[in-house]
């Protein structure tokens, strides 16, 4: 893989793909498909595990577009938790037709690292689930080893004789080589990277903490590669589908919130917009980070430190029409980039940064 200098922050807009010969004749024949610890996802998209973004309605939604749902942990109680993760499960297997041994495999919830958090993985894993996406806004921490730990120490997940089966741990966010090889070691399958990239996070304008994506996932990438089977799911700052095949130069996955904000699958009502008659009415869904003041009250959490704020999303109809033409957009960046998959991707693609008169005529 071709680099392009010694990085000091770079943003998704800072980097242009080239093209290289290709002797796909075919978009179509382009196959997406990334492979992970416990599963394998034929569109390497992941739904963000946030209360406006994934419940039930976006998991079958995700599953069946050949992504994935993570469900949030902010529900009112573990038994609403639970039983959304049990109506996700049914309904994937009705629309897909596989029994729920395979539906569980198209289907990630969240944890928390507090003592509390032990009772939700219990009921989770009970109800069948095993894609655990252990979920802090500061992953490299004291908490989130002992949470790692503590999984790992339950005797029915002993990792040499297992009388239960391994759950997969997604764990993070993390932006730094340190925190992933660290991670790596605790015991964490795939790790989330990213600290303040997305579009209702106010982590670095009221922190100051944080590294511009792009930066962040080839860090890690560069810090793991090679020596660990550990995958990479890059979490924010997704605008367009020329985001996502940056992000996947290192990164198997992606995570989105604000693109599939507004769908009719994310949860709540659609509002009218005030003014619009009958002729020309036009709709908004609401969306906003785990850490705004809002979901901070409506999940019942101190609201004394805020780091997201609630947005107005235009309606936007399916998901699946958006998922569609990411799927379309990827598969001609690895054509004009003459790769056939994921792996050949990773290892032929060329990238550059550019100027901002660059990214302005890119219309970025």
């Amino acid at each position: 893989m071709e680099m392009e200098m010694e990085m000091n922050g770079i943003a998704f807009d800072d980097v242009y793909i080239d093209t290289q010969y290709s002797d796909v004749e075919s978009r179509s024949m382009v196959d997406l498909t990334s492979k992970m610890r416990g599963f394998e996802l034929k569109l390497p998209v992941i739904s963000a595990n946030m209360p406006n973004i994934t419940e039930w309605k976006m998991a079958k939604e995700m599953a069946i577009n050949g992504g994935m749902g993570i469900l949030h942990r902010f529900y009112h109680t573990i038994e609403e938790n639970v039983d959304d993760f049990s109506k996700a499960v049914g309904e994937i297997c009705v629309v897909r037709g596989v029994k729920s041994q395979e539906a569980i495999k198209t289907l990630g919830v969240s944890i928390g690292v507090k003592d509390s958090e032990k009772a939700r993985f219990d009921a989770l894993y009970e109800a069948g689930a095993r894609i655990f996406c252990i979920d802090v806004n500061h992953g490299h921490s004291k908490m989130m080893k002992e949470m790692i730990n503590w999984i790992y120490n339950q005797s029915r997940y002993h990792k040499t004789r297992p009388t239960k089966a391994r759950p997969t741990i997604i764990a993070g966010n993390i932006a730094t080589a340190r925190a992933a090889l660290d991670l790596a070691e605790w015991g964490a399958d795939i790790l989330k990277v990213g600290i303040g990239p997305g579009k209702v996070c106010r982590t670095r304008s009221n922190t100051g903490v944080g590294k511009p994506q792009f930066s962040a996932i080839k860090e890690v990438y560069d810090a793991i590669h090679g020596i660990t089977n550990v995958k990479i799911i890059a979490d924010g700052g997704i605008k367009t589908t020329g985001d996502i095949a940056k992000a996947l130069i290192f990164a198997d996955a992606v995570m989105v919130g604000a693109v599939l904000a507004g769908t009719s699958e994310t949860p709540g009502d659609a509002f009218p917009e005030p003014g619009t008659d009958l002729t020309n009415r036009s709709f908004y869904k609401v969306y906003g980070g785990s850490a705004s003041m809002e979901n901070k009250v409506k999940n019942g959490q101190r609201a004394r430190f805020v780091e997201g704020e609630m947005l107005k999303i235009p309606f936007k109809g399916h998901a699946k029409y958006l998922l569609r033409e990411i799927q379309d957009g990827l598969q001609g960046s690895f054509s004009l980039s003459g790769c056939r998959n994921l792996r050949e991707y990773k290892e032929k693609v060329k990238w550059y940064t550019m100027s901002g008169a660059g990214s302005k005529e890119s219309k970025l």
